[in-house]
């Protein structure tokens, strides 16, 4: 099996509070030629996140400092990586409360070894899809890019403005919600000046990457960024 990546291994971060599972899973992932590390919480899982690049988090869900569901559904800068719960909850409520949380997948305990990489696999490869068709939001560097790798350079509000609409995974964007986003208070801001900076921002992808910007104008109520875009770095 091909674990690699772009000629990069797989890089896998195992969220278990159980050593009996985690460190074997750690190992036989490696053996198959996977970049993994294995953590007891959701301490130590924030500070793995923030620490390095990675492409998979196998999440079990009762860890000793909180809920796993809970913590993965507020994460917003997970939307670029895989994500595989893994837990002994097998009710139907439970299942569907992982995928809507932003989970790929859902797997009961006991699973072996061999059947998680192989999803690991399977995911990876769609996973590299769904990149190479998703627009690109580079909050570090404020760079937009477009499926076809050209980027763009973001001021501040167009940076804030799109940052909250990829947040919303393509719902509506109230404008008041927009108006949050960048730092104003939605009853006194005056909303023309969110129209320049869409009509700009608009203006700006078109004469600079040759592409229509597939932002939406819900009307009377906001906008919607209608094509997939994802959080991470900019390639």
């Amino acid at each position: 099996m091909n674990s690699m990546l772009n000629d990069t291994p797989v890089r896998v971060l195992i969220i278990e509070d159980d050593p009996a599972l985690r460190e074997p899973l750690v190992s036989f992932l490696m053996l198959e030629g996977m970049q993994a590390q294995g953590v007891d919480s959701l301490e130590a899982a924030d500070h793995a996140i923030r620490g390095q690049e990675l492409d998979v988090l196998l999440l079990d869900l009762g860890l000793p400092d909180g809920n796993g569901l809970t913590w993965l559904s507020h994460r917003t800068d997970l939307s670029d990586k895989g994500v595989i719960i893994t837990s002994a909850r097998s009710d139907a409520l439970s299942r569907v409360s992982g995928i809507r949380a932003g989970a790929d997948m859902y797997l009961v305990k006991p699973v072996l070894p061999e059947e998680i990489a192989s999803l690991i696999h399977n995911l990876m490869k769609r996973l590299r899809v769904q990149k190479s068709q998703a627009w690109v939001l580079d909050t570090k560097s404020w760079q937009l890019q477009a499926p076809d790798g050209k980027k763009l350079k973001l001021t501040h509000s167009e940076h804030a403005l799109v940052q909250t609409l990829a947040k919303a995974s393509g719902r509506v964007v109230t404008k008041e919600t927009l108006a949050t986003g960048l730092g104003h208070v939605p009853e006194i801001y005056d909303y023309r000046r969110l129209e320049v900076i869409i009509r700009r921002l608009r203006n700006k992808v078109r004469e600079t990457l040759g592409v229509t910007l597939p932002l939406e104008t819900a009307h009377r109520m906001g906008y919607s960024f209608t094509a997939d875009i994802r959080v991470g770095r900019v390639g």
